[in-house]
């Protein structure tokens, strides 16, 4: 324990001293109430909560409890307070308790701390107390109440009261502290006995104003007041303010002259009394939080030395402290386990005999014994769950995992007895261990919070929403009819009534627990003038957090029992019609398919085909159904299913605006329900497939399967759309969009980035999307709701993305932008004119280190993408330049299609770089372009060396990705070849001196030649060798220019290339 709080392990004596609850009444009917989890300095602990003994108080005795309750909670309450250790009005430090009072008017305002006295609104009343219970000091292990230490605690608070002190009179008078209580107020440590120093608490006088901190005593020393400081501290020191000609310096001359608080009681110090060592001790303020004592830092901390005469004496000693300042966190989780046994047994009585919930009163059952749980509740930790914090897994403790060590043989059993009872098999309700998580908001910063189960239940409670409204309306009904009737029972506001009128806020965690702002003592209230708002009473909640706590809770119950309680339970909400017994006793149930009662009744058959008020048949059923069994085989082939009524695959493959609705209608129904049976099937795999995936992720996943964008790809691929029945919607350049796209690369991946930029400039693609919607509603209908076929036709043609999809999760442009730079600064976008036309455009801006960056596209999606590659790339371009572990995006992608991600390579295979060493023939630098045969204007360079007109680069890209002048793949990747053109002049200018020089020659020697000399081509080669070393031997950097990649010769357009600099002008 000492060393989890950075102590040493002499700091806590008189250990069989204890703090005790009392209770008028039992609390639970279990003598092991809760476990509960403490975050330390350095680590994590584990208390329990047990009945030890029953006590018959007299009437003296239960005053004198009282009195010393409410000395115990002022102490809690102002932890660290002056006035505990013997500030008064005459000291020069820390008046801000006497200020308070009105007293010393005349001190300047910069020398006054305000702190707040937050026992001074608070008054003892028992009857309208949220906590029922007395603290007291109990002496192990016989558990008796320590009168003796309670009539200490109550002498000193009767000398502070009167304010009488021998710290400034006789200081030869010794106090002997009782059981780790020291009696008297203002004491010296000097003036207690040296036997009994260590294990107090004490406060040096020459600790800053605003500096509330405490030390523990570990150890008396054998140097005095005079013994010389070391070096180090010595050097700390001016050597202008040390005493003159003094070539050493003592402990005191130290002090006095480091700190100037030190000088007004500097005559009253004896010298000759030893130092002490002491440790500073935390006041336990974040001991609720699950990220609490996860500090990197050294295992030891070395303890400072001080003056044992210029010390005050806090009235309880360290191993008290400790336990008093852990009581608010052991109050406030031993609270969260008792109102999770009592939500359980609520739910157990409401559930067994279910009523309307408006017509009951949910916690206003009358306590009594036989209400009580019989439940041990283990509360979560970050040891016996996988803890997120920010979204990640948070980091395990070395020191948590001493815990179990260090726990008794007693204590194990008791535990593993708990955790066998909390995993027995229920049918109602789920553990309370269980409740604990649906009933904790992110904000709690705890072990567990419902974001998961919210996740899981929120999919849930659509789908069964879902199954209600599909069998309660019209068959005719449209889908805006449908989505606004289940709306209105998925809706947040609608789960905030219920859990309003269940009056479940009261079950609700939702903020970090703090001590100095949030506890409220056993048996005391806050007085009436300032009760509103004030947090010591009331949470602030939401209205998404009390239906995200719902959703939560429904989650639970479908994780934890199953299908049928968690349907009971929305049937107990009024979501559903009917409960799961009527489901049983319905004569086509199945325990694979137990939804026919909640979808209608077969709409075909030969004595009743078609609602005549609406439709008309012209052809024999017979016909109708033979014709359609051969329209659809081969797609019945694909989706690995033959259709019992054929007439829903027709339904779901027909537009609404065919003509051929009027025989089967079109697919709006199936697509409504088949959208909220994708999301069910979707959210329950990722949710059981991935356990440690934070929930955010879990929510980015699933909206990435689902989404439109990933439907319409999928019907395109798997070759579904030539059966749909368009009607006069044409869906033809959507098709093309996609087939062309799936043309220029085949990785799902880029597929989607590329299909989402089409769809941010406007393509339509949601009736694809229905289409595949609706085909797992007519399954879901043919087969009374089977989901062991709807998952596997889902994982048939989404197995591949899903797979994709939890490997690399998609993240947003601009969530991307806000990982590595939390600080950066937007302004709103707007719609701005553009310069160039008539048309509107969206502007988006951002201001980071003192710079404004701005994009505008046409519409607001893409403005925000583009937005976020410029910033990232401008930040590469700066932070990762020279690295040479760095690799773009382009490069993992093009690695991880390879299958040599991560593997050890040539990291350069993707550099586009002329090694002066090279030995490159003439042709290989040509004067003027391969393609055009014209200069050059804005050249490229391959990756394979071969130079071109940027625009002749980019048509010939079009028709091929292979190289005009090799044929090699180019991968879609040039580089401005910036100082080409000074090294073609170059060599022009050399070319032309060389020419020169044959004329001249030729003139020289015209006498004695007939015909002018002819050089060999060895000779040609090795001199055009040398001119291109020295010109690649001034070649610079070349920056790049991604293009999408393609590997055959029909594509759709590419998008124009963005030119760009990262160090020099472009020549």
């Amino acid at each position: 324990m000492t060393r989890l709080c950075s102590l040493d392990a002499t700091c806590f004596r008189n250990i069989d001293m204890a703090i005790g609850l009392l209770f008028s009444q039992p609390i639970s009917k279990k003598d092991y109430v809760c476990r509960i989890p403490l975050y330390l300095t350095r680590g994590m602990v584990r208390s329990r909560v047990r009945l030890v003994r029953k006590l018959i108080l007299n009437e003296n005795e239960l005053k004198c409890i009282e009195s010393t309750h409410s000395v115990i909670a002022e102490l809690i309450t102002n932890i660290g307070h002056m006035s505990h250790v013997g500030y008064k009005p005459s000291d020069p430090l820390l008046r801000a308790y006497f200020d308070k009072q009105g007293h010393l008017n005349n001190v300047p305002e910069c020398f006054r701390v305000t702190i707040s006295n937050g026992f001074a609104d608070l008054s003892f009343n028992p009857e309208k107390a949220i906590i029922l219970s007395l603290m007291t000091l109990i002496q192990l292990p016989d558990y008796t109440v320590d009168y003796e230490a309670l009539n200490a605690l109550l002498e000193w608070s009767q000398c502070r009261a009167n304010a009488s002190s021998s710290a400034d009179g006789d200081l030869s008078v010794n106090v002997k502290p009782v059981h780790g209580i020291v009696p008297k107020w203002r004491i010296r440590l000097s003036q207690i006995p040296q036997d009994d120093w260590v294990g107090l608490v004490v406060r040096p006088n020459h600790l800053p104003d605003g500096d509330p901190g405490m030390f523990s005593v570990s150890a008396v020393c054998s140097e005095t007041a005079l013994s010389n400081v070391p070096r180090t501290l010595a050097s700390k020191l001016n050597e202008a303010r040390s005493p003159e000609g003094a070539s050493q310096v003592t402990y005191f001359d130290y002090y006095t002259i480091k700190y100037q608080q030190m000088k007004s009681i500097s005559s009253s110090i004896n010298l000759s009394l030893p130092l002490f060592k002491c440790m500073r001790i935390t006041r336990h303020q974040n001991s609720a939080q699950v990220n609490a004592g996860l500090r990197k830092n050294k295992l030891s901390v070395n303890p400072s030395i001080f003056l044992s005469d210029a010390c005050l004496v806090h009235p309880l000693s360290s191993w008290i402290w400790f336990q008093v300042s852990l009581i608010p966190v052991i109050l406030y989780q031993m609270s969260r386990a008792l109102l999770a046994s009592q939500l359980c047994t609520e739910l157990n009585l409401e559930l067994k005999n279910p009523q309307p919930f408006s017509q009951i009163r949910i916690n206003s059952l009358n306590i009594s014994y036989d209400s009580l749980s019989d439940i041990t509740v283990l509360i979560p930790d970050r040891l016996s769950v996988s803890v997120f914090v920010s979204g990640e897994r948070m980091e395990q403790n070395i020191f948590d995992f001493e815990v179990d060590e260090a726990t008794s043989e007693k204590d194990k059993e008791l535990d593993n007895k708990a955790y066998n009872e909390s995993v027995k098999e229920s049918k109602i309700c789920p553990h309370p261990n269980n409740l604990i998580e649906p009933t904790t908001l992110l904000g709690a910063r705890d072990a567990v919070d419902l974001e998961r189960l919210e996740f899981y239940g929120d999919s849930f409670l659509h789908f069964v929403a879902t199954l209600s409204v599909y069998g309660t309306s019209a068959h005719d009904a449209d889908e805006g009819y449908l989505s606004s009737k289940r709306g209105s029972l998925v809706s947040n506001a609608h789960l905030c009534d219920i859990a309003c009128d269940l009056k479940w806020y009261e079950y609700c965690t939702g903020k970090i627990f703090n001590p100095p702002e949030h506890f409220l003592p056993p048996c005391y209230t806050v007085a009436s003038e300032v009760r509103k708002h004030d947090p010591r009473l009331y949470t602030r909640l939401s209205d998404k957090s009390l239906a995200d706590m719902v959703e939560a809770i429904i989650g639970c119950f479908l994780l934890r029992l199953g299908l049928p309680a968690a349907f009971n339970l929305l049937h107990y909400f009024q979501i559903c019609p009917v409960n799961w017994n009527t489901l049983t006793n319905d004569k086509h149930f199945d325990v694979g398919a137990p939804w026919h009662l909640l979808l209608q009744p077969n709409l075909y058959s030969e004595q009743n085909v078609l609602n005549s008020s609406n439709r008309s048949l012209y052809i024999s059923l017979p016909e109708t159904i033979h014709g359609l069994n051969k329209k659809f085989s081969h797609l019945q082939q694909k989706l690995g299913y033959y259709f019992k009524r054929i007439e829903l695959l027709a339904e779901a493959m027909t537009h609404q605006s065919s003509p051929n609705k009027q025989f089967w209608g079109n697919y709006q129904r199936l697509e409504f329900l088949g959208d909220s049976i994708l999301g069910h099937i979707v959210s329950n795999y990722l949710f059981r497939k991935c356990p440690s995936l934070p929930p955010g992720k879990l929510t980015a996943a699933r909206s990435a399967i689902v989404s439109n964008n990933n439907l319409a790809n999928t019907v395109v691929e798997h070759e579904i759309y030539p059966f749909i029945d368009f009607g006069t919607c044409s869906a033809k350049a959507c098709i093309d969009e996609i087939l062309n796209i799936h043309h220029q690369t085949e990785l799902y991946c880029e597929r989607i980035e590329l299909l989402t930029k089409k769809v941010s400039s406007g393509l339509n693609i949601k009736v694809l999307a229905d289409v595949f919607e609706s085909i797992l509603g007519a399954v879901f209908v043919d087969t009374n709701g089977n989901h062991q076929i709807i998952q596997t036709i889902v994982n048939r043609f989404l197995g591949k993305s899903m797979h994709t999809v939890i490997i690399n999760l998609p993240v947003q442009p601009l969530q991307q932008l806000n990982s590595p730079y939390p600080n950066t600064r937007y302004k709103d976008s707007a719609i701005v004119s553009s310069n160039l036309d008539d048309s509107n455009s969206v502007s988006d801006a951002v201001w980071t280190s003192s710079k404004r960056l701005c994009a505008t596209e046409s519409v607001r999606d893409e403005t925000h993408l583009r937005f976020a590659e410029d910033f990232d790339r401008l930040l590469n371009d700066k932070e990762n330049r020279g690295n040479p572990n760095y690799k773009h995006g382009w490069q993992i992608e093009q690695e991880s299609a390879e299958g040599v991600y991560g593997i050890d390579g040539d990291d350069n295979r993707y550099e586009i770089s002329h090694n002066s060493s090279e030995d490159e023939s003439f042709e290989d630098i040509p004067l003027v372009c391969m393609i055009c045969r014209k200069d050059y204007k804005d050249p490229v360079v391959t990756i394979c060396k071969h130079y071109f007109y940027s625009d002749c680069a980019l048509k010939e890209y079009k028709m091929t990705a292979r190289c005009y002048a090799c044929t090699t793949d180019t991968k879609g990747f040039f580089k401005f070849a910036k100082n080409l053109l000074s090294r073609i002049a170059v060599l022009r200018e050399k070319k032309k001196k060389h020419s020169d020089s044959c004329e001249s020659d030729q003139e020289a020697d015209h006498n004695s030649c007939l015909q002018s000399p002819v050089r060999s081509k060895e000779e040609t080669n090795s001199e055009n060798s040398c001119l291109n070393e020295s010109i690649e031997t001034g070649c610079t950097s070349l920056n790049k220019i991604h293009l999408p990649q393609s590997s055959e010769a029909n594509w759709a357009k590419p998008e124009a290339p963005e030119y760009y600099d990262s160090d020099e002008e472009s020549d």
